[in-house]
């Protein structure tokens, strides 16, 4: 059957791409396995990248790649382990990392929000939400 296995990639553009860089992977521990001039691609999973694009240089970059941008926050969630929610609130503090919002939802999970140096909108949501949801939707359930 053909279907859509997960969201492989999410891109956000930045105005400081070493700063943004430096961010993911000093404060939220994603490795970075590849930067140029203009990008950073950092790992969030073994099935996922985080793509980082310094958006004035993407607006002048030539590439086969079809041409992709925003004006604005973007948003972003990673996943967390659900009984980490704690360590990560403190990680953030140490960090200077001012969290916007806490949010618990019906089925009982987690997110916690916060900005990145770009102003982009980053969540950390229990890695039981959309599994749960999931299995719902499989099950025939709303």
């Amino acid at each position: 059957m053909t279907t859509v296995q997960g969201v492989a990639e999410a891109v956000l553009y930045v105005d400081d791409l070493a700063a943004a860089t430096a961010f993911y992977r000093d404060v939220l521990g994603l490795p970075v396995t590849l930067t140029f001039s203009d990008t950073s691609f950092l790992q969030a999973g073994p099935h996922s990248s985080l793509i980082l694009f310094d958006r004035e240089q993407l607006r002048v970059r030539r590439s086969a790649i079809p041409h992709h941008g925003t004006v604005g926050p973007g948003h972003v969630a990673l996943s967390m382990e659900y009984d980490c929610v704690d360590e990560w609130r403190q990680r953030l503090q140490r960090h200077g990392i001012a969290i916007e919002h806490e949010q618990r939802w019906p089925q009982g999970t987690y997110s916690l929000y916060f900005r990145d140096p770009a102003g982009n909108s980053v969540e950390l949501i229990d890695d039981r939400h959309y599994p749960q949801l999931w299995e719902r939707l499989m099950a025939g359930e709303s």
